[in-house]
């Protein structure tokens, strides 16, 4: 169960040889802070607590503005910025995770040619340099009366789709970034990411149904959500359309969410039984604490720092946060797909998920009967991934959360005994991104379930012996009443600062 935070990164700009901190939420890069009140100008057009609802979807990034500016390094003569000496892509500047993951020996294989990654976000917006001729197609679900193609919501958030799209498949042009799937095409589904949602709009969950419905239906092999819910629980809705996207052989990853902006356990949709949630590390390969948040749903690690970006005004900036480790791992998938259609959208996560190693500093990881709550099963190996192919069993997305949904949307027991935990959670009224300052609202609880969310149905996580339903185990919480949401035993891993999530 993958989830997703939200939060607003804060970005620095490579503009004219200058980066301007651009400060949106999260924490700031260099300074190894929390993202504050402080961080949020009574003046700015920045979310904050009060101005985010508590069940609003956020972005699930902490971008910041690092301590220095990253200089362009001169491409080699006989090669075009972005493009290796024989033809093929190479990293752009400040790209240190291209090498040290691998993805650069990937790219001698695949580049992602014929593989479609929708990007549930902001909107992206592909006039800009680094993403010309990337988006296939666009569609704005907000009633904000756009395109897709145009950056929406608060003004704090509108850089966020971009910036991912441009981790996902970014051109290498100038100084931009070479995206990780450099020939995918994307789709780009704009929802509106934090408060003021226009007048007459669906509320930010429903938004999401369709936009993962018309992603699907668009053709996408990859569904990229670094966003979030700051509960574990969700709308009814989502059982179908998530179980849908699953039936076309879809995979879903999305971003866990980002404790310096607030998160205390992973948020959905990376909670739901078979999406791929992902927490960051930093650049010396430990957990980096304010990008991933406790829990079960945590699946693999990637990269959450000094990630270079494309910026939506122009010019580009360093983001920070699992946001941005989610997209790494969507285009290591696309990668995988393009290169093995073969294999079923199963096969590649278990692939990506049986291949992760241990991350150094933490000890353990993920075993099938055992999830690991700090960094699920470990972190990405692409190469690994690509060489190895999926195990002898691969656990079904479909079949996962067809074993939660048959477990907890009972109906009402008919004896005298009580109810039986049911119906999901209430729709929230914006969707943000992860990396937005919040407040926790959740307390801690002892046991093998991530935290309860108050004002929220919450719903239980039962720890599923068998394979299939080992993504279920990740999934949170009983049914909360009107009353406040209702207790549930558990072990909560609230004390590790990674979301760990299950396996899947």
């Amino acid at each position: 169960m993958r989830g997703a935070l939200g939060g607003v990164c804060a970005l620095a700009l490579l503009l004219g040889g200058q980066m301007p901190a651009l400060a949106v939420a999260g924490e700031v890069l260099g300074h190894g802070a929390a993202a504050t009140s402080a961080a949020f100008p009574a003046s700015a057009a920045v979310p904050s607590a009060a101005a985010v609802p508590t069940s609003a979807a956020v972005p699930g990034t902490g971008v910041a503005p690092p301590e220095s500016a990253v200089e362009p390094e001169p491409a080699p003569e006989e090669s075009a910025p972005g493009t290796a000496p024989d033809g093929g892509p190479a990293a752009g500047p400040g790209q240190w995770f291209i090498e040290d993951y691998g993805i650069d020996e990937l790219w001698e294989q695949t580049t992602g040619d014929g593989v479609s990654v929708a990007v549930i976000d902001s909107g992206v917006d592909d006039a800009h340099e680094n993403l010309t001729d990337t988006v296939r197609d666009a569609r704005d679900f907000s009633g904000s009366g756009t395109d897709g193609r145009t950056p929406i919501g608060p003004e704090a958030n509108q850089h966020h789709g971009t910036a991912v799209a441009g981790v996902i498949a970014g051109n290498g042009d100038g100084a931009g970034p070479t995206g990780v799937a450099p020939d995918a095409e994307l789709l780009s589904a704009s929802m509106w990411l934090g408060s003021g949602l226009p007048e007459g709009a669906k509320s930010s969950r429903e938004q999401a149904v369709d936009a993962i419905r018309w992603a699907v239906d668009s053709g996408a092999s990859v569904i990229n959500m670094s966003l979030g819910w700051d509960d574990p629980a969700w709308p009814e809705s989502w059982d179908e359309v998530f179980a849908y996207a699953y039936s076309k052989d879809v995979v879903i990853v999305a971003c866990v969410g980002n404790s310096s902006q607030g998160a205390t356990q992973a948020w959905s949709p990376s909670t739901v039984p078979g999406v791929v949630g992902v927490g960051g590390l930093g650049q010396d390969g430990q957990v980096r604490h304010p990008s991933t948040a406790p829990g079960t749903a945590v699946d693999v690690m990637g990269p959450a720092e000094e990630i270079p970006v494309p910026f939506h005004t122009g010019g580009y900036a360093q983001a920070a946060g699992c946001s941005f480790a989610a997209p790494v791992v969507s285009g290591v998938v696309a990668l995988l797909r393009s290169a093995h259609p073969e294999l079923s959208a199963d096969e590649v996560v278990a692939a990506l998920e049986s291949t992760a190693t241990a991350v150094p500093g933490h000890d353990g990881r993920s075993t099938p009967e055992s999830p690991d709550p700090v960094i699920g099963w470990g972190r990405i190996q692409p190469v690994s991934a690509f060489e190895s192919g999926p195990p002898a069993e691969v656990p079904v997305a479909a079949e996962e959360l067809a074993s939660w949904v048959h477990m907890h949307r009972q109906a009402p027991a008919e004896d005298d005994e009580g109810p039986t935990a049911s119906a999901g959670a209430p729709e929230s009224q914006a969707a943000t991104e992860p990396g937005g300052a919040r407040p926790a609202a959740r307390t801690p609880v002892l046991g093998p379930v991530v935290l309860i969310t108050g004002g929220a149905t919450a719903l239980a996580l039962a720890a599923l012996a068998l394979v299939r339903a080992r993504r279920a185990a990740r999934a949170t919480a009983p049914a909360e009443s009107a009353d406040g949401p209702a207790d549930d035993p558990g072990e909560d891993p609230a004390d590790s600062p990674g979301e760990g999530r299950g396996t899947r």
